[in-house]
């Protein structure tokens, strides 16, 4: 059951994916991979809170799998954030492959911690 939560998550996840980064670039020009870093960023917010969530709270080990592994493994995209930055390198645009690896690790990181400092402030374990 287990794999079959993972399965059904990161398929769910993959069409969050698909969808969100098409809405996201039907409002602003691909210029940039933009609707990618919101996806990234997005889904490292999530990861952060689901993290110290189920530290505070341990969910069923499917429920864990299907939101981390299987939804947001298959809704960030760290695939795609790196084919997007192979892209940038082999057409010569170093500086928009730079911004990109910086945009997409610091912020994501900061999402995750985001998430993690959001959790404290509703769910505070200490209170």
């Amino acid at each position: 059951m287990c794999y079959l939560a993972v399965i059904a998550g990161g398929g769910i996840g993959a069409l969050f994916r698909h969808l969100s980064i098409q809405f996201f670039n039907s409002i602003i020009p691909e210029k940039y991979a933009f609707g990618t870093l919101f996806v990234n960023c997005a889904g490292s917010l999530c990861m952060g809170f689901l993290t110290a969530l189920f530290a505070f709270f341990a969910p069923d080990a499917k429920l864990k799998l299907f939101l981390t592994t299987g939804f947001l493994g298959g809704y960030t995209t760290f695939s795609t954030y790196s084919l997007e930055t192979a892209r940038y390198i082999l057409a010569g645009n170093i500086k928009q492959a730079a911004l990109n690896i910086l945009a997409n690790n610091i912020l994501c990181i900061l999402f995750v911690l985001s998430g993690m400092f959001i959790f404290k402030c509703f769910f505070n374990p200490t209170k």
